[in-house]
């Protein structure tokens, strides 16, 4: 049996402008995402109008706080926000890379940094 769905409801422009900081449920409804689809994209920081941090409460237990900018949401929703995707941003990065140190030598150095990282880490 298909789940039932509850109308979505209609947040404006101007209610979001109300707020410092966005609830998540709320953007989420304003930008026809899933609650659980906009934390998890905040987490991973995927999504170019807020952020999520993690830290540990008193009890040591794992929490998370979000902030989410109103003016930047909407931007988002209108498709005036200039953003570029992770994958976009890690091959300009690599390609910038190789231009400036050379074809070869990037990928070694990453094998070299890699395998040092792996070092510490058996140590540690």
């Amino acid at each position: 049996m298909p789940r039932k769905r509850a109308a979505p409801i209609e947040v404006t422009d101007e209610e979001i402008l109300q707020y410092a900081n966005v609830p998540v449920y709320i953007a989420a409804q304003y930008i026809g995402w899933s609650t659980s689809t906009l934390y998890y994209a905040l987490q991973d920081g995927r999504a170019p109008f807020g952020f999520a941090s993690c830290h540990e409460n008193a009890n040591g237990e794992t929490c998370w706080t979000y902030n989410i900018s109103a003016r930047l949401l909407i931007a988002y929703r209108a498709g005036t926000l200039p953003y570029m995707g992770l994958s976009a941003l890690v091959k300009l990065l690599f390609g910038e890379l190789e231009a400036l140190i050379g074809g070869d030598t990037l990928p070694k150095l990453l094998m070299n940094s890699f395998a040092r990282a792996a070092g510490d880490l058996e140590k540690g």
